[in-house]
C-alpha cells in the first residue's frame, strides 16, 4: 500500500549532499549528521565521494530552495568535523515508492 501522505513530499524539499571525509572519518561524520535534525538519511558510498547525505527541509513561501536547503542544512554539514568537501544535487521533480509498514 502506498503511503497516503505522499502529498507531503511537496512541503518539503529534499536535497543529496555529497562528502568527501578525511581518510578513514566515513563512520564519524555519518553519526554527526545524523544528529542533525534536517539529515533523515545517510550511507557510505563509494567513489570520488565517501558519503552521501539526504536532507529534508520545510519549503519556506518566497524563499528558493537551493537557499533554503543551504540555510538550513548545507552550512552545518560543511562545517562537521572531518568533512573536507560538498557537492549538493537538489532534485527538480520527485516521485517515490513509499510502502506504509502499518
Amino acid at each position: 500500500m502506498f503511503l497516503k501522505q505522499a502529498e507531503a513530499m511537496k512541503q518539503y524539499t529534499r536535497a543529496f549532499i555529497l562528502l568527501q571525509t578525511e581518510p578513514m572519518r566515513e563512520k564519524d561524520v555519518i553519526e554527526e549528521l545524523l544528529k542533525m535534525d534536517e539529515v533523515i538519511e545517510a550511507h557510505m558510498i563509494t567513489g570520488e565521494y565517501d558519503v552521501i547525505a539526504v536532507v529534508q527541509v520545510k519549503r519556506l513561501f518566497l524563499e528558493a530552495d537551493y537557499d533554503n536547503v543551504f540555510n538550513s542544512a548545507i552550512a552545518k554539514i560543511e562545517g562537521a568535523k572531518y568533512v573536507v568537501d560538498t557537492n549538493t544535487v537538489i532534485g527538480m521533480a520527485s516521485k517515490t515508492k513509499i510502502f506504509d509498514s502499518t
